[in-house]
């Protein structure tokens, strides 16, 4: 059993569930090697937040950096839009689906296209400068709040004089707060061999929430994979870009979609174009 080392982190219903289920059951990170196949199934027909970041970056000159781009759900559209992409994602499980993805002869024209980096972006590293970086599914979430300073420094310093920095970001409504009590929503998401249940247990107090999705196959073992997930307000994230040396132009929400959170926010920062 995988759980020895998450489970004592693990509140609420998830954690009830791996003491009641106890070895029966594996305990593993949502972006790993088990929990990345599972992650791009329940999203990758997801198209939140996608007309909103071609219409941003809809006649951008340039290379654009994806950061976390996973399997793809963003980095399809784009290059299908016409865009040069470089993505960066520290899953090699996930970007092995992208490849996958991309195999096809009918998608050689935007494979052509797409440059895949495996590394971790908070160590932001790469040679070049791009005309825009996005950030996108909440991802900003998995950046410990300590590391972000330095993190939105290393975009701005990879982008050319001008570029855009588009991200997203679940930020809390206006009457949450360090008072609020912990809530946990429960809700099944049904798949081809398996049903899969989301367990989002939100910490105020903490500004955070605990991400959890159990997995019971029609054959095998059960799976719960888990992740942390930081919810630093609009206003916050608009300090420390500032702070890292960006304009920023606009906070928005996000055009609805029937799997939009009502509270999803898109950043648009600037590099000065000195």
């Amino acid at each position: 059993m995988s759980s020895s080392v998450l489970a004592p982190e693990l509140d609420g219903l998830a954690g009830q569930l791996v003491e009641a289920l106890g070895s029966s059951i594996t305990v593993a990170e949502l972006y790993g090697p088990l929990g990345g196949p599972v992650y791009h199934e329940l999203t990758a027909d997801d198209t939140n937040e996608v007309r909103d970041v071609l219409a941003l970056l809809r006649g951008t000159q340039g290379p654009v950096l994806e950061l976390a781009c996973g399997s793809g759900r963003l980095t399809l559209p784009l290059l299908v839009a016409g865009h040069e992409v470089t993505g960066i994602d520290t899953s090699q499980s996930l970007l092995s689906k992208l490849r996958d993805r991309l195999s096809a002869p009918s998608a050689l024209r935007l494979a052509r296209r797409l440059t895949l980096v495996e590394a971790d972006m908070c160590a932001l590293d790469l040679d070049g400068r791009f005309a825009a970086a996005l950030l996108g599914t909440t991802t900003v979430g998995l950046v410990p709040p300590a590391d972000r300073p330095d993190f939105f420094r290393r975009v701005h310093d990879h982008l050319a004089p001008g570029g855009l920095f588009v991200l997203s970001a679940h930020t809390p409504a206006a009457t949450a707060g360090p008072g609020d009590p912990v809530q946990e929503e429960l809700r099944p998401l049904v798949t081809p061999g398996a049903v899969n249940f989301v367990i989002d247990r939100a910490e105020p107090e903490h500004a955070r929430r605990h991400v959890s999705i159990l997995r019971i196959p029609a054959q095998g073992q059960p799976l719960l994979l888990t992740s942390t997930v930081h919810v630093p307000t609009a206003a916050t994230l608009i300090d420390e870009l500032t702070r890292a040396g960006f304009e920023v132009d606009a906070a928005r929400t996000a055009r609805p979609t029937s799997a939009a959170p009502a509270d999803l926010s898109i950043l648009v920062a600037r590099r000065s174009k000195r």
